[in-house]
């Protein structure tokens, strides 16, 4: 980078001593160009220097972790998903809660014997979600990026 910002510096003195409509002063200008990708190389470098956002807790639910039930819900399929269970299953029995602008990771218990009806939900961090879904509270449910179902908490069946 010294490097470059020298040669700029240099172009900018040939440029001012050299004649008007000559060689000299182009090979000048050219040389004074050189500032910019300097300057390019100092911004990516205070780019890089800038702290990330924390990447969101990764895992989910492990694959040998029990089963234990927050709240019981019930749900109503949204039409946009033929088979409710199937797709649930499918996706390992993991959605997607959506409470106004939060979303909140989740399982269903087991699997569920018809379209719409009561099941159990675990929460993946129940401290954060349990306190924006009381009894009554509406939701969505997403199944990847789809959303499956809508939905009403029945009962908190184990609090934060």
């Amino acid at each position: 980078m010294l490097a470059l910002l020298t040669l700029a510096v240099a172009g900018l003195v040939i440029r001012q001593l050299a004649p008007n409509p000559s060689t000299l002063r182009d090979i000048g200008t050219l040389l004074l160009v050189l500032w910019l990708p300097a300057v390019g190389n100092l911004v990516a470098y205070f780019v890089r220097k800038i702290p990330r956002r924390p990447r969101p807790l990764g895992g989910g639910f492990g694959a040998a972790s029990v089963f234990t039930p927050h709240l019981r819900v019930r749900l109503e399929p949204t039409g946009l998903v033929a088979d409710l269970p199937a797709a649930l299953a499918a996706a390992g029995n993991n959605c997607t809660l959506i409470v106004g602008n939060s979303g909140f990771s989740a399982r269903v218990g087991g699997a569920l014997q018809q379209q719409d009806g009561d099941v159990a939900v675990e929460l993946l961090r129940p401290e954060v979600a349990l306190p924006q879904l009381a009894a009554g509270t509406e939701f969505r449910l997403l199944v990847g990026a789809t959303a499956a179902a809508k939905g009403r908490v029945i009962e908190v069946t184990r609090g934060a």
